[in-house]
């Protein structure tokens, strides 16, 4: 990948308009922020988490319609999150944003040490069959 990458830009370096850019610093800074910007959608396609769309230059996604409903139990009695958490942590996770619900999870477990605490959120979209995430101790496994 990257030999391939290194003969590209040696080509590149040999055609008379992209050689006399390369051959200047400010050139080279010019083309490194032209190509880190055409790579950097690249990055929406490597996450774990498939509702963080935030740096996904996707203005109309129909992940961003998804809505999903966060609960928990602590030692199998249901746990009202708004007792504990800000509204705004409840909305992101209404989005179904992985990393909120897994600092939720690990704030309950700091709080109720030695309990099992299950957190999940039941999702639905607009293009696809509804989705559960969770549903296991996230003391144990802090990820989901």
């Amino acid at each position: 990948m990257i030999s391939t990458l290194l003969s590209f830009l040696r080509w590149l370096g040999r055609t008379p308009h992209v050689g006399a850019l390369l051959s200047t610093w400010r050139g080279r800074a010019i083309a490194l922020f032209v190509v880190a910007q055409l790579l950097l959608p690249i990055l929406y396609f490597t996450r774990k988490d498939p509702h963080d769309e935030r740096f996904a230059w996707r203005m109309f996604s129909p992940m961003r319609m998804a809505r999903c409903l966060p609960s928990a139990t602590i030692d199998d009695k249901p746990f009202n999150l708004a007792t504990e958490f800000h509204e705004a942590w409840i909305e992101i996770a209404s989005r179904g944003r992985f990393t909120v619900i897994e600092a939720m999870g690990a704030h309950l477990c700091a709080k109720h040490p030695g309990s099992d605490v299950r957190l999940w959120i039941d999702c639905t979209y607009l293009d696809r069959e509804p989705r559960s995430y969770g549903h296991y101790n996230i003391c144990n496994v802090p990820e989901l």
